[in-house]
């Protein structure tokens, strides 16, 4: 009886923790046995230049996989040749960077670690990790990896050329049906805490104040907050009885005083659209970045083509057959 009692006032966090470091023990251990074939964990699978992934490497990847895209293991193992050759590329530009001397600057790492941890309350990150079965530095050395192939990427796609004004006009004329907006406004907007509050304001915009002018000034000392108006903004993003106001009370024209459970709230409707297609100069650095984007993509495959010819790759097709049919029958 006085284990139970005992065992009752344990911390629940602290028996969860235990449980999910019972369970990560007991899949580590799983994985780093010895699979019913020939073939130990040890065994190569994939050489790239210097760098080798044993069949326990792979087993890992899996595993990982499985748990960062919420699918069955199985369904990795069957579509394991596209994880194969995610597995080769990172390894051949791991394998240049580093015949080539570029390494990850420690400090930038670490910056970058606590740009993430800090979204995280307390242990968090760590339960996260362990509710993963990843071990810290496991996803540390993962992670630094991955920073890494993105200097490295980012220092060969950087000499390319500034897409043209030309290239962006002619792919927004090609495919304008692409941008359609739906209705939308451009609208000032007036948040106060109080009733009173929005009653001043509106005393005052009645006496013939600019309304962005007085959004500005009461910003700065009150603590009213305001929308200046500048982008466009659709009806489905608003909520009710906002968005019934602002798409129906005149352009131009102030609007009473709206209370929501959040707050009170006027606005002046400075422009209003039908559905319809943006304009060039709306979507111009959207589509430049899309292009550059591809740009990049077509470099970066032209890139590992290269990377292939200089740095030998072997599969070891033979065990990875094995390997995902042990794995995709258990």
């Amino acid at each position: 009886m006085s284990f139970f009692i005992n065992l009752s006032m344990i911390n629940i966090n602290i028996l969860r923790y235990f449980i999910s470091l019972f369970f990560c023990l007991f899949l580590l251990f799983t994985l780093s046995a010895c699979s019913p074939t020939a073939e130990s964990n040890k065994a190569v699978v994939i050489r790239v230049g210097d760098r080798v992934v044993t069949a326990g490497d792979i087993k890992r990847e899996v595993h990982i996989a499985s748990v960062e895209n919420k699918v069955p293991q199985k369904a990795v193992w069957s579509s394991i040749n596209e994880l194969v050759n995610r597995i080769v590329d990172e390894a051949l530009v791991l394998e240049y960077g580093e015949k080539n001397g570029i390494f990850l600057n420690e400090i930038e790492l670490e910056k970058a670690i606590q740009n993430i941890v800090k979204d995280y309350p307390e242990n968090s990150f760590n339960e996260m990790l362990l509710s993963r079965c990843i071990d810290y530095n496991e996803w540390k050395e993962r992670f630094s990896e991955h920073l890494l192939i993105k200097e490295i990427v980012k220092k060969q796609t950087a000499s390319l050329p500034p897409i043209s004004y030309h290239a962006i006009k002619s792919y927004y004329q090609e495919r304008k049906e692409d941008f359609l907006h739906p209705s939308r406004s451009k609208f000032v907007h007036v948040v106060t805490k109080t009733r009173k509050e929005a009653e001043a304001v509106l005393a005052r915009l009645k006496g013939g104040e600019d309304i962005k002018e007085l959004v500005k000034e009461q910003s700065l000392r009150s603590g009213i907050r305001g929308d200046y108006g500048i982008h466009w903004k659709a009806k489905y993003i608003l909520p009710s009885p906002l968005s019934d106001i602002i798409f129906t009370i005149p352009v131009g024209e102030v609007s009473n005083i709206i209370k929501t459970p959040y707050a009170f709230h006027i606005i002046k409707v400075l422009k209003r659209e039908p559905p319809g297609v943006k304009d060039l100069l709306e979507v111009e650095g959207e589509i430049e970045n899309m292009l550059l984007n591809k740009a990049v993509e077509r470099r970066y495959t032209a890139w590992l083509k290269e990377l292939r010819n200089n740095y030998p790759v072997k599969v070891n097709y033979t065990l990875l057959d094995k390997l995902r049919g042990v794995n995709e029958n258990d």
